[in-house]
């Protein structure tokens, strides 16, 4: 879990993001990555549709809001 700020729609929340760490197994010069980012946190639910950049991590996540719903984190 990292936390986040979510800004698009003239709106700009914090938010908490979830995601998956990977990891290669027997290769310690290989830093680990993450991917299947989810954003959880109810305070979102007031926020409209439309295009949304996440930032969580140190990393910049395009996103967009359909039908109260977040999709396409990538």
């Amino acid at each position: 879990m990292f936390s986040g700020i979510l800004i698009g729609e003239g709106q700009r929340v914090e938010c908490k993001v979830r995601a998956t760490k990977s990891t290669l197994d027997g290769d310690p010069s290989v830093p680990p990555a993450f991917s299947d980012y989810n954003i959880v946190d109810s305070a979102t639910g007031r926020l409209p549709d439309g295009n949304y950049d996440v930032f969580a991590h140190g990393q910049r996540i395009g996103s967009r809001r359909e039908h109260g719903q977040f999709v396409g984190l990538n």
